[in-house]
């Protein structure tokens, strides 16, 4: 009968692959999505020295071109960024005759048809934003199957490299002062219906005139997400990543987790170090 049955315990499953769980697992995630997480946090903090070896396919050094190469209208120079998703190399438009940020695909044409529907969604959602604290966007195209776009090539590093190479934290008059400049770009951002989702010290950088938002590989455009469907993985850097979104919670994150991440910057303006610091990501989103 009914009332002799035992009630089983729900089936607990990863929140990114599906995978089924044990009951006991505290993150909701399953090792292997675990493992990749971890990574992706460390990707950002690959070295941007223009190594042959770590080159898109398509655009490796040949012994005929030393120091610059042809794409499109560009003169490509040194690499000076490189990422999870892309790769950012110091460049010049040939027609304009203008020096500029050139952001492409690390993977080059082999890159999966997702990747190349974020890098749009990224390239798309910073061009429609216009404040002079978010880097503008150029031009979108794709050269020989490799998209890419370009940007205003802002001189002078960024925030994370001012915190690391200071000897003494911010003031709090110094560190408020380029937090509502950060701030109100980022007000500017959610009022276009866009979501960065990837705020930190080093997607922002600094030049005489401020500070300039950068990098919406991460961005959310409210209204829509490009006619594709986005995975509900946990992206980000976890020491700045709200909880529901460190929990790969997608569908409720909002503009508040952007807040948040405005709220780890400052503190490691003030602080010299992130407010969460752990062995491992995993470790970090626990605290």
């Amino acid at each position: 009968m009914r009332g002799d049955q035992q009630t089983m315990p729900m089936e607990k499953h990863c929140l990114v692959c599906g995978a089924a769980l044990s009951l006991n697992v505290p993150s909701g995630h399953c090792p292997k999505c675990l493992l990749n997480l971890a990574w992706s946090a460390h990707l950002s903090e690959i070295p941007t020295q223009s190594q042959e070896s770590i080159l898109p396919p398509n655009l490796k050094t040949s012994p005929a071109i030393e120091d610059e190469q042809l794409f499109g209208d560009y003169e490509l120079g040194p690499e000076i960024a490189r990422g999870g998703m892309g790769v950012v190399y110091r460049a010049r438009q040939i027609s304009l005759n203008r020096a500029v940020a050139l952001k492409m695909i690390a993977r080059g044409e082999f890159a999966s048809a997702m990747l190349v529907a974020r890098f749009q969604i990224e390239a798309g959602a910073a061009a429609r934003l216009d404040h002079p604290n978010i880097v503008p966007i150029y031009e979108i195209g794709e050269f020989r199957g490799q998209v890419y776009y370009s940007m205003k090539l802002v001189e002078g590093g960024n925030l994370a490299g001012q915190i690391s190479n200071s000897s003494s934290p911010f003031s709090n008059e110094d560190a408020a002062r380029l937090l509502i400049k950060i701030a109100e770009a980022i007000h500017y951002a959610h009022q276009h219906g866009v979501l960065h989702r990837d705020l930190k010290p080093s997607n922002i950088l600094i030049d005489a005139s401020g500070p300039r938002v950068t990098d919406f590989g991460l961005a959310k455009v409210l209204e829509e997400e490009g006619g594709i469907t986005l995975s509900t993985a946990t992206l980000g850097t976890p020491a700045y990543m709200a909880p529901e979104q460190a929990a790969g919670r997608a569908k409720e994150v909002s503009t508040a987790a952007d807040i948040y991440s405005l709220g780890a910057i400052l503190f490691e303006m003030l602080t010299g170090r992130p407010p969460f610091q752990a062995e491992s990501a995993f470790g970090m989103m626990r605290q």
